[in-house]
């Protein structure tokens, strides 16, 4: 069963002891807060994990990233199947 509620809560406090520099964590965030409803937060956290893509090691995470940006955008969650 789904909780966006207890998912954004999570994805905060981890955001949270990892001083918001992983982008793996800020990812999960941003789609905790779409699964919300919340896509402006959705979208301006994707876009800080973004930033915080610096190794060449996270390119793949980084592609990722921006596709569920896009989905943000336009108004619409990500479901891992």
């Amino acid at each position: 069963i789904r909780n966006a509620s207890e998912a954004v809560s999570i994805a905060e406090k981890a955001a949270r002891l990892t001083q918001r520099r992983e982008p793996r964590i800020l990812d999960t965030l941003a789609a905790a807060y779409a699964a919300a409803g919340r896509f402006g937060e959705a979208r301006s956290v994707a876009e800080e994990a973004l930033r915080n893509i610096s190794s060449p090691s996270q390119y793949l995470l980084r592609d990722e990233i921006r596709e569920r940006l896009r989905l943000y955008q336009q108004g619409r969650a990500y479901v891992s199947e």
